[in-house]
């Protein structure tokens, strides 16, 4: 495939920030629903599961070819759907762009290009940039901002930019998701990442750790089934 990362980034900015504001959707929140159905006209079913399970997956009682939803699912998981569903529609736009045939993707690529579109439309690249000016790089902050998706969807988002940084999420003690937007990130932590990592377990706090030769901010994620920490670290020479 013969583009760079930065068009592919670019590419997919345009398209999401070109649907945003057809669909007059100037600042965060973001409601991926509200998007599809009023705007795109993708259909939205809400269907019990098959059984009494929570967790499992909807059932269809026909073909869906819009978004179905679980009644039991969160305001996040059912944005995450939507945005899932208007990548999948903006997919081959964005493979044109590329001068890519539809069709002819691979299902790896096709599962990365869906994925960076579905981030941009619950995160837009120039939202965030705007609310970086007030809120710097407070993870929290941010979600207060674009509450539509996740929290750790939201600095994740974070790697897109030009700032160098590692994002992690460590769940009770365990690194779930560790990645990097400069060198190749494995999932161990530096000294100020564990550190801050144990404070912000300790305390449910946010906390801050500078220590050789980086410095990393953590948070306390509410409302998981297990104690999530979020943690952003900078490394100090940049």
């Amino acid at each position: 495939m013969d583009f760079s990362q930065e068009e592919l980034f670019d590419a997919c900015d345009r398209l999401v920030h070109g649907l945003l504001d057809r669909a007059g959707v100037t600042q965060p929140p973001v409601d991926a629903l509200r998007v599809a159905d009023d705007h795109l006209g993708i259909p939205v079913e809400v269907v019990e599961p098959e059984e009494d399970d929570p967790d499992a997956p909807p059932r269809r009682r026909r073909p869906a070819a819009g978004i179905v939803l679980n009644p039991h699912m969160t305001d996040e998981q059912r944005q995450a759907v939507a945005a899932q569903a208007i990548a999948l529609l903006l997919l081959p736009d964005l493979l044109r762009k590329l001068d890519i045939v539809p069709g002819s993707e691979s299902k790896q690529a096709a599962t990365h290009f869906r994925g960076l579109l579905a981030a941009r439309v619950l995160v837009p690249t120039r939202m965030l940039r705007t609310a970086l000016r007030q809120h710097k790089y407070d993870v929290p902050a941010l979600h207060s901002q674009f509450r539509t998706a996740r929290m750790e969807a939201v600095a994740l988002r974070l790697l897109d930019l030009d700032s160098p940084c590692v994002i992690a999420v460590v769940d009770d003690g365990v690194v779930a998701v560790r990645k990097g937007n400069g060198p190749p990130a494995d999932r161990k932590l530096t000294a100020a990442e564990q550190q801050c990592h144990d404070r912000v377990r300790a305390l449910e706090l946010p906390e801050r750790v500078r220590t050789g030769g980086w410095t990393a901010d953590g948070w306390p994620v509410p409302n998981r089934r297990f104690r999530r920490v979020l943690l952003r670290a900078v490394p100090d020479e940049v």
